[in-house]
């Protein structure tokens, strides 16, 4: 919800309160003007000698009386109001003629300007002087809910809202809000309700009509979404959030030209917008541009370099075109800017181990075992301190990790393997668990092909390790991330 139709709203306050005030001052004659004399019949010139011209009479103009104070106070507030000067105008309210100071439009003036500023303890304090006199006044409970709201008040925040609805239920601006609140929790079906009620009070109002057409294109009504956006489009042809879900439907048809087309048009109006870019970048990619998606996903990077969404974006590109130096960047990117990403540990791992680097690697997948608790990631762990030579560190891992474990389980067994004496029998029984599981969890089958195969590189047999990784790359099913390393130790 965008606090700028507050800014409406106090413009519209301020020529209301400046018409009152205007009607307030004294009523003013025009100087009487000096009434001529009648003219008089020309007489024919006599024609005589004079030394010199006699002097010209200028006649004094009566000067006007000065402004009224409250006058003065309106035309300087618009003039700042109209050049957006938001602290000038906060501050010209020091100099308020004192019969204006508790005008109750003036003051949800000031309370709007504070919202503006980001001042909410003072544009809630300014609200509160307006309810003291008027307790329902809509206006003032408006911004106290937004600014309530924007603070994370949720308990000032449901109080203000519920005297605007007991009073105004179809209430636009509270409507609106509680909308975006919706939709912040992915609660489509309620945040779209709220929208249609801000619609019956405000059929024009374009937040709403955005935030309904949003609604309806996530609940896949896009017949709806559609009208619903071209609705808005037509009362205001530059709406920029309008355009670029235009653009998304379009691309729901699979027209990804007039997908980027759309999108393009909306950033004349927002140039900024860091969606806007994603995007058009995923625009290009689906027709398989991937220069022109690196591009606008970069531009994205420029606009936000803290927020992870487009180096994520950038890393599976980069990823799926075997660029894995840049592929490998943009993951630690991802994760510097957004740790809580889990997502990104498992992917910047496996890309460290396909460069060696083993410690970051371990780092990386210990870090995705604390989200996922994953066993796998561990056996990872295991496999990189045995290529560094490190038995007992892998030794501590295995030691944890069977603590509670089945012992006729595979994995048990799997875990034994890595870090006890070997023994071929061992094997044999351990490949004997591993094909039983083929029939019942065909997942689990080619992961447990997998270390065996790994088992064997770490010891040096890289024909056996080919053997099982090319079991591995024969499921062509590549739904757990140690498929790409099988892919790698065959040389694909």
């Amino acid at each position: 919800m965008k606090k700028c139709f507050f800014v409406v709203g106090l413009i519209l306050s301020l020529f209301g309160a400046a018409l009152v005030l205007t009607g307030c001052e004294s009523a003013k004659t025009e100087p009487e003007q000096t009434q001529a004399a009648a003219p008089q019949e020309e007489e024919a010139p006599v024609a005589k000698k004079t030394e010199k011209e006699p002097e010209k009479i200028v006649e004094k103009v009566p000067e006007l009386p000065p402004e009224p104070a409250n006058i003065v106070f309106a035309k300087k507030l618009k003039a700042l109001l109209a050049e957006r000067r938001v602290k000038e105008a906060i501050a010209l309210f020091d100099e308020i003629p004192q019969e204006l100071a508790e005008d109750p439009d003036l003051l949800l003036v000031l309370a709007s300007l504070y919202v503006s500023d980001g001042d909410y303890d003072m544009a809630i304090a300014t609200a509160d002087r307006v309810l003291a006199k008027d307790p329902s006044n809509l206006s003032a409970l408006e911004i106290k809910t937004l600014c309530a709201k924007a603070k994370g008040d949720k308990t000032a925040y449901s109080a203000a809202a519920k005297k605007i609805l007991a009073v105004d239920p179809y209430n636009a601006q509270i409507n609106i809000m509680q909308g975006d609140e919706q939709a912040l929790n992915h609660k489509w079906k309620l945040a779209r309700d709220a929208y249609s009620k801000a619609l019956k009070s405000e059929p024009n109002n374009e937040d709403a009509l955005y935030g309904y057409a949003k609604m309806t294109y996530y609940m896949d009504d896009l017949k709806l979404a559609k009208s619903t956006c071209q609705a808005l489009l037509d009362k205001n042809p530059e709406n920029a959030e309008a355009l670029s879900l235009m653009g998304k439907l379009a691309a729901e048809e699979y027209n990804y030209v007039r997908a980027i087309k759309l999108t393009q048009d909306a950033l004349l109006y927002d140039p900024d917008n860091y969606d806007f870019y994603l995007d058009i970048g995923t625009y290009y990619r689906y027709q398989g541009k991937y220069s022109e998606s690196i591009k606008n996903w970069n531009k994205a990077v420029e606009i936000l370099p803290d927020y992870f969404l487009a180096y994520a974006y950038l890393a599976g590109i980069y990823d799926e075109q075997e660029k894995f130096d840049m592929a490998l960047y943009n993951y630690r990117k991802v994760i510097e800017t957004n740790p809580d990403y889990y997502y990104a540990y498992e992917s910047t791992a496996i890309l460290e181990y396909h460069f060696g680097n083993y410690a970051n690697a371990r780092s990386y997948f210990d870090k995705a075992y604390s989200y996922s608790g994953s066993m796998y990631y561990k056996l990872m762990n295991i496999a990189m301190y045995l290529k560094e030579g490190n038995k007992p560190a892998a030794k501590k891992i295995a030691d944890a990790m069977m603590k509670g474990m089945d012992r006729e389980s595979t994995e048990y067994n799997m875990f034994r393997m890595y870090v006890d004496s070997y023994s071929k029998n061992a094997e044999n029984t351990l490949v004997n668990k591993i094909n039983k599981e083929r029939e019942n969890d065909r997942n689990k089958y080619g992961k447990m092909l997998f270390y065996m195969g790994l088992f064997h590189e770490v010891n040096g047999d890289l024909e056996t390790a080919r053997e099982y990784y090319s079991k591995v790359t024969a499921l062509q099913a590549p739904m757990f991330f140690e498929y790409r390393i099988a892919e790698w130790g065959l040389g694909l």
